[in-house]
């Protein structure tokens, strides 16, 4: 896939915007807080329904706005043609339009405009807790096949439907929650065995990345530990429904679900050693990298389409050794990229290439367009 141009309408500091992408890269320079990054989260908005930056949808709209608006042109690699529109207001569904529907559920959207960003904001997936691992992995599967986007769309409403049960102590029956359980463990085996193997397929290219970015010959392992389950042949529906069993009373004093994928573990180790616990910053950095690449290439695999790539100032936390290898990689994977920096002299070297072009972005507003 490669992006033709972006239009943002309304989005933060942007009146009315419009950009001409470069099909190499892209890079939006200028000072802190003119813009740049509005522009990456309009492209992940079109591509996730969602902008990559923990914010909710309404800290989009301009001050003074109703709604804001963005909209991306591209051509996939078969070249084909592809447009899509998200709206956001206050209060109501987004409104997103795309070429093949004049009216898209968020569901439908993913995975149409493949993309994988990088901010600092994804630091939490290598030193935080085990959601934001799990929210990464579920994000990359999301976008690979529209049967698992609707694995993971189904197990998030049972899980809700049975947390509600659990959470009506005067009208709930353990008859109703018994109704549930079944289809839970079912749609709670299936994500775990999707998850398993996507890990499997993703730690090979994380270890080949890690050595391309770190240049460290380091052991780099993915360990998936579902929650109360044994990874060892035997029937997972059956396991979980001994744990359903087990943890019925707990599950009422609580009132909540105390079992299934929402409490799974996805461990990343170098050299034997739990990244969270022990890594330098250096390695953190390069780990983090390494598993974005990973994440392209695999997109590419699975979807058979080049996805966009987003660096969020993410230069800034990497040396220039680190720095240059990213780029080398990302280039010769041949995927298109959109890099904000504050630093426009340290990309020239990028911008004067072929297929490339430098964008000056201030208060919200295009300054200048330089394509080489």
């Amino acid at each position: 896939m490669v992006i033709t141009s972006v239009t943002i309408t309304h989005l933060r500091s942007h009146g009315q915007t419009t950009i001409d992408c470069a099909p190499d890269v892209t890079i939006l320079h200028g000072p802190n807080g003119s813009g740049k990054t509005s522009v990456l989260e309009a492209i992940s908005l079109c591509s996730m329904g969602r902008t990559f930056v923990p914010v909710p949808d309404y800290s989009l709209i301009q001050r003074g706005a109703d709604h804001a608006i963005a909209a991306v042109t591209a051509r996939t690699d078969n070249d084909v043609p592809y447009r899509v529109a998200v709206e956001v207001r206050q209060g109501m569904r987004k409104r997103i339009h795309t070429t093949h529907a004049s009216s898209a559920s968020v569901r439908e959207l993913i995975g149409e405009l493949p993309s994988v960003a990088l901010s600092p904001d994804h630091k939490m997936v290598t030193l935080g807790g085990p959601s934001e691992r799990r929210a990464f992995v579920d994000a990359v599967m999301a976008q690979t096949s529209r049967v698992i986007t609707d694995v993971l769309y189904e197990h998030r409403r049972l899980l809700k439907q049975r947390n509600a049960v659990l959470g009506d102590d005067a009208h709930a029956s353990r008859e109703t929650l018994r109704t549930w359980t079944p289809p839970y463990i079912q749609a709670s085996a299936d994500v775990v065995r999707r998850r398993a193997r996507f890990i499997e397929a993703l730690v090979p290219l994380v270890q080949e990345e890690y050595q391309a970015v770190a240049g460290e010959r380091e052991s780099i392992t993915i360990t998936y530990k579902p929650d109360h389950l044994l990874m060892d042949g035997s029937d997972l529906e059956a396991q979980l429904q001994a744990v359903a069993d087990r943890l019925e009373q707990a599950e009422w004093a609580r009132g909540t679900t105390l079992f299934g994928p929402h409490k799974d573990e996805i461990e990343l180790l170098i050299n034997g050693r739990l990244v969270r616990e022990t890594a330098s910053q250096g390695q953190h950095k390069s780990l983090l990298v390494a598993l974005k690449i990973a994440e392209c290439r695999l997109l590419e695999q699975l979807r058979r389409e080049r996805p966009i790539v987003l660096l969020d100032d993410v230069f800034a936390e990497l040396d220039r050794t680190r720095s240059s290898r990213v780029l080398d990689r990302i280039r010769d994977l041949k995927m298109q990229c959109l890099i904000t920096t504050t630093e426009e002299d340290r990309f020239q070297w990028v911008a004067d290439a072929p297929g490339c072009a430098m964008v000056q972005v201030e208060r919200g507003t295009v300054v200048r367009q330089e394509a080489a």
